[in-house]
């Protein structure tokens, strides 16, 4: 996912956004050096603390626990624990995210 598809997927989440850096694919092993580069993953600064977010093979993985919070954001039947979650769409990366910072804010899109 571009840098781009992170921003919108944050601010559709209502979650503000302080700075963001590229990170190398955190899946697959450095043998897989296109599908590395074409699928960054990113370490987004937020009010909470910072979220790891990129695409494994079919889920985009969220990772919250540099950030305090202790939380299961859904019941249903995909890979989580209390301070990570696979999403399988944006759609629903947005709605983790939402549930996650459980705030109607809107985002800071500067």
């Amino acid at each position: 996912m571009n840098k781009e598809e992170v921003l919108s997927i944050f601010c559709l989440a209502g979650v503000d956004t302080f700075n963001m850096w590229e990170l190398p694919n955190q899946y697959w092993p450095e043998s897989y050096t296109k599908i590395r580069a074409e699928n960054p993953w990113w370490l987004v600064k937020t009010n909470k603390g910072l979220i790891k977010i990129g695409w494994r093979k079919r889920v985009i993985s969220i990772d919250w626990s540099d950030t305090g919070i202790a939380k299961i954001v859904t019941e249903e039947d995909v890979t989580k624990n209390n301070s990570m979650v696979h999403a399988w769409s944006y759609t629903k990366a947005i709605e983790y995210l939402r549930d996650l910072f459980n705030d109607e804010r809107l985002c800071n899109t500067e």
